[in-house]
């Protein structure tokens, strides 16, 4: 639920925030705005990969009782990142005032103080939400992952809110930058309280930080280092060439529509969040048999949601965009078809990619992350001189295709002993028919049904109603039926 929640209040916030951000300032400076937080975005790479690595880890020791290992595993950790933190703090507070960043990305509204002041803020922020990741990421290791969620669900919702006033009484860009800072020391300061009042056998701190056993953390958290560095250079990178190359406004353009289609995206992520640990401890026990058909089922729900969701926002983006953005962002029906093709055929590896992930069995899907954004990168670089910002989109989507659609699939079956022909066959091929009936029920409402949020409305409850109930007797084989039909008498009872 937990999970859902915060799904919900990201999209929700996406959805409330952006037209504001028009409103208030208007296409221009929310490109220049989207501009400086992908140029400072990267610094979130100082985390080094180490989060993941480290929490797996923990996870690890919490579960076989080893709290004198685990104490000192998170204080090297947390004392790794502060030092991090500070010395990059100063690094950063001497180069945004010296480089001429507002001239190289050719800001035309945002002054070079200005541009300083917002990027050393959002810098600040990025910098100390690393250690506050590891601290929030200990609910997981004692299996509360819930709880975590739902402080992270509440300071989202917290800057969300924070900036929606701001914009609303006409707050500057340095204001906005600003606000986002107090969420995040809010957060950090209760979940230091609530552990020390609830797991009194954790002991949040630096006195037993090791700096040989901090520096062991590095080589296999590189691996996933590299994962997050293809993740900033596919995201932020994007922004920056579709800004180089054709300006602010057309930046403002390219993120709506992106955003609009990440929710795609975020569905998998989530559950990928939630189904982490206890893939992590299943594998602990050796549980293969189990996490075989953990991994068909979760890839095919995946798939299915980002299926479904990718048609409704196919035939409905034309209008969710002109009146989330009340008329104010151009909408192009050719880059929303391009980012919506690029998530929903990213949905089952992104899905399957959790599993090796949550292993420690990561270097394959390091590979196949930077590769695959390296390659999108340079392929959008070539295409937007030719295709626009069409072409950056195209990029990334080639590139996906040619590396992670297929290889990281392949190499989760290999990790888990199962057959990868009957893994696309049960997952994919057995969806198809059910993904045309669906298909065609959404262009029935589109060519029918006339008032633009009338449409909208009935066309996600036709698609959601018959795209479940032929899901579950079509796509479903008759033991996944079975758990699913027990899943919903169980909640059903309570």
């Amino acid at each position: 639920m937990a999970v859902f929640m915060g799904q919900g209040i990201n999209i929700l916030g996406q959805i409330l925030v952006a037209p504001l951000f028009l409103w208030a300032w208007g296409a221009q400076l929310y490109g220049e705005w989207l501009t400086i937080f992908a140029v400072v975005a990267y610094l979130s790479l100082l985390d080094f990969g180490m989060q993941m690595y480290v929490v797996n880890r923990l996870n690890q020791c919490y579960s076989v009782k080893q709290l004198n290992d685990y104490t000192r595993i998170l204080h090297s950790a947390l004392g790794l990142y502060l030092s991090v933190a500070v010395v990059a703090g100063c690094l950063i507070a001497i180069a945004v005032f010296v480089a001429p960043i507002g001239q190289w990305l050719n800001f035309r509204l945002m002054d070079h103080s200005t541009v300083a002041v917002v990027a050393l803020l959002l810098a600040t922020q990025l910098i100390f939400a690393i250690p506050q990741g590891l601290i929030v990421g200990l609910y997981r290791t004692f299996w509360e992952f819930p709880r975590g969620a739902m402080l992270a669900n509440f300071q989202r919702a917290s800057m969300f809110g924070l900036i929606a006033l701001v914009l609303l009484v006409g707050g500057s860009v340095i204001q906005v930058a600003a606000i986002q800072l107090i969420p995040l020391v809010g957060v950090i300061a209760f979940v230091l309280y609530d552990l020390r009042k609830r797991h009194p056998e954790v002991k949040v701190g630096l006195s037993q930080s090791d700096w040989k056993l901090a520096i062991t953390f590095l080589g296999p958290s590189l691996l996933f280092f590299l994962i997050q560095i293809s993740g900033a250079l596919t995201v932020q990178g994007s922004i920056i060439v579709v800004s180089a190359f054709a300006g602010s406004v057309y930046v403002a353009v390219f993120a709506i529509h992106r955003t609009l289609t990440n929710s795609i995206r975020q569905i998998v992520g989530s559950l990928n969040n939630a189904l982490w640990p206890e893939l992590t401890t299943l594998e602990a026990h050796g549980d293969y048999s189990r996490l075989r058909i953990v991994h068909r089922s979760f890839v095919k729900m995946s798939f299915a949601a980002c299926v479904f969701a990718g048609i409704w926002l196919h035939f409905a983006g034309k209008d969710i965009v002109e009146l989330w953005t009340l008329g104010r962002i151009a909408f192009d029906q050719r880059l929303l078809d391009i980012f919506l093709l690029y998530l929903v055929l990213q949905a089952p590896w992104l899905a399957s990619s959790v599993f090796p992930a949550a292993f420690n069995h990561h270097k394959n899907l390091a590979v196949c992350y930077i590769l695959s954004a390296v390659l999108g990168l340079g392929l959008a670089l070539v295409l937007v001189q030719h295709l626009g910002m069409v072409g950056v989109a195209f990029g990334l989507l080639i590139a996906d295709i040619l590396v992670c659609g297929w290889f990281i699939p392949l190499d989760t079956c290999r990790i888990l002993g199962d057959s990868v022909r009957k893994f696309w066959a049960d997952t994919v091929l057995r969806g198809v028919p059910v993904i045309a009936i669906v298909w065609g029920a959404a262009w029935l409402v589109n060519e029918f049904i006339d008032p633009p949020l009338l449409r909208i409305l009935i066309m996600f409850g036709s698609m959601a109603l018959i795209g479940t109930s032929v899901g579950y007797l079509a796509w479903l084989n008759s033991e996944e039926r079975r758990r699913a039909a027990s899943l919903v008498a169980f909640y059903g009872a309570r």
